[in-house]
């Protein structure tokens, strides 16, 4: 698998609605939108031309710059796509001027927290209290948290 990673088109939106079943699909065209606007970066990674993964840089978040969204079809886990994903984003968060990248992520999704992890991506004690989430992040929404943890990793250490 070799995975590339660029800006969403327009062209991929239809791709992403039908095969990245993730979220609501007027999402999709929500961040392609604010892409536009420029208020967020929507990355999509691809292994060849089959889209199997995208992410979002929220520029406008109320933690400046945010990944959020990251999802990966799982078909294509374990094989670095979400890896290359966050590196392009901390890659345009540090274009951008940024110092740093933050997330929130449900406590309970036992997937996305070890991989952010890995990622070096660090829990800052905070939290974000959510009464509706945009995109379910536990399979059994009687597990989902109130609360979301919020990470940070740092751009300019070493």
């Amino acid at each position: 698998m070799s995975i590339v990673v660029r800006t969403a088109t327009a062209a991929d939106l239809s791709a992403i609605r039908q095969h990245l079943g993730q979220t609501d699909p007027r999402l999709v065209d929500e961040h392609f939108r604010l892409q536009d606007l420029g208020q967020m970066y929507f990355a999509v990674a691809l292994d060849g031309d089959e889209i199997v993964g995208t992410a979002l840089l929220d520029l406008n978040s109320e933690m400046t710059p945010e990944l959020r969204n990251m999802f990966v079809a799982p078909s294509a886990r374990r094989r670095g796509a979400g890896r290359a994903l966050s590196q392009w984003v901390e890659q345009k968060a540090r274009e951008e001027g940024h110092t740093a990248v933050f997330l929130a992520v449900d406590p309970n999704n036992e997937k996305a927290v070890p991989l952010y992890v890995s990622l070096e991506y660090h829990p800052t004690g905070e939290h974000l209290f959510v009464e509706a989430p945009e995109v379910e992040q536990v399979p059994d929404p009687s597990r989902a948290s109130s609360h979301y943890a919020i990470y940070k990793k740092s751009l300019t250490a070493r």
